[in-house]
């Protein structure tokens, strides 16, 4: 099984779940046409909700559960298997296939030895999961929503409780307290991670990782932007240059020669790539300071030339190959493999999305020191961060990342006075000097 992304006539982006056979699954692509599709979902998000499908039907493979056999005849899936779904969902899907194989080859093993059951007892499975809660909690209600659909569609004549059940026990989006506490899981760079990334990028280091001169400039400008204004890798590669069509959304204001850019949430059914970037959150204009506005000026008038055909291009970031005719606009699978190249050379994972949730650690911190010079309210610095990021109003993104900076700042606070107390419990405890027992 594979999804595969494509283009209608009307330019408009759109996948599709193939089979073992290479022919369309009809119950898949009917689901998630109807709920996604149709409600206007992004087509991120529709290619997103195919690859939990076929990862869905990966996990029905290994459990023996023929869905869609199971739905015709009415024979729905018992809590137990709803728990088995739900253990799966926790890993990455490599994770998974790895044990996939060796479940495969123990069972081998197994029918020499007539057993059965010590092959699956010697398969070592982490029962915490490999992924975050977050996106456990996304694969589990693109599950119960399409087998509660598949349930209602193929046997109607019978209650269904598939989606209820399944949403029940798929826990919290963002984890226990517990969990939350756990600030290694939380993708963002400390401030030494971050600056030996822009460090490394920078075009004249000799770590940097592309021998083109176009490319380090191009990539330095694309790491840089990423933490300096925290957007998503969407909105970064729909940003436009000037054209006969169109304005740049990187503009200098007359008054005061400040850059700004305009990050646009509006879908672009012009755009060609297979995978047409799409902005998730809110429409907005973000200031660029001095130093990332010459890296700008830098990049699109001494660089960008340099790719054959980028005059025709639309789009600010494009490739730099040497060896075609003429180049494109960049892809996100193409961005997500210069941040692979910059892990291998610095040695911790580095991804687009991390620079947002730095972002976001950076603005708290900045916010803090606002609040106490009275210069700001923590009401006023939440709704600039909202903008900011191009959150709506009622969204809880904003309030998970304070709540998170604010467990921080909490736990800092409750360690630095264990601390101050141990120094003083240290000079104290176990000293026989007889002035302190005896006050003289």
């Amino acid at each position: 099984m594979k999804v595969k992304a494509f283009q209608m006539a009307s330019g408009e982006s759109y996948s599709i779940l193939l089979g073992e056979d290479g022919m369309p699954l009809p119950y898949q692509n009917l689901f998630v046409t109807l709920h996604y599709r149709n409600q206007s979902k992004a087509s991120n998000t529709c290619y997103r909700v195919f690859e939990h499908l076929c990862f869905l039907e990966e996990i029905c493979q290994f459990e023996k559960i023929d869905l869609i056999e199971r739905c015709k005849i009415g024979d729905f899936l018992t809590k137990k298997e709803f728990e088995s779904i739900k253990k799966h969902s926790r890993f990455k899907v490599t994770s998974f296939r790895e044990m996939v194989a060796r479940h495969e080859s123990s069972n081998v093993v197994s029918i020499k030895k007539k057993k059965l059951e010590t092959a699956r007892a010697n398969i070592v499975v982490n029962l915490e999961g490999d992924i975050s809660p977050h996106t456990t909690y996304n694969r589990l209600t693109v599950f119960a929503q399409f087998i509660g659909w598949l349930e209602e569609e193929l046997f109607p004549s019978k209650d269904s409780t598939a989606e209820f059940e399944l949403k029940n026990i798929r826990g919290d989006k963002f984890g226990t307290s517990d969990e939350a506490l756990d600030w290694d899981d939380w993708k963002s760079l400390e401030p030494i991670q971050k600056i030996r990334v822009l460090d490394v990028v920078h075009p004249d280091s000799s770590e940097n990782p592309w021998k083109s001169e176009s490319l380090r400039y191009r990539n330095q400008l694309i790491v840089n932007m990423f933490f300096a204004i925290g957007c998503r890798l969407g909105e970064l590669l729909k940003i436009r240059v000037k054209t006969d069509t169109n304005k740049a959304d990187i503009r200098k204001r007359d008054k005061d020669g400040r850059y700004y850019v305009m990050l646009r949430s509006k879908t672009d059914y012009r755009d060609k790539r297979k995978r047409r970037p799409e902005g998730k959150t809110v429409g907005r204009v973000v200031p660029m300071d001095r130093r990332l506005a010459d890296m700008y000026e830098n990049y699109l008038i001494h660089h960008r030339p340099n790719a054959t055909g980028s005059e025709h291009i639309e789009y600010l970031f494009v490739t730099h190959n040497h060896k075609v005719q003429t180049n494109a606009a960049l892809s996100m699978a193409q961005v997500q493999k210069v941040f692979r190249e910059i892990s291998e050379v610095v040695g911790f994972r580095v991804h687009p999305h991390a620079a947002r949730h730095t972002w976001n650690d950076e603005f708290s911190a900045h916010a803090d020191k606002r609040i106490a010079d009275c210069k700001t309210t923590e009401a006023k610095s939440e709704a600039n961060r909202q903008k900011l990021m191009g959150w709506s109003e009622d969204s809880s993104s904003a309030k998970r990342y304070s709540k998170r900076h604010d467990d921080k700042r909490t736990m800092d606070v409750a360690l630095d006075l264990q601390e101050e107390q141990s120094t003083t419990i240290n000079s104290i405890v176990q000293q026989r000097d007889e002035d302190i027992w005896t006050g003289d």
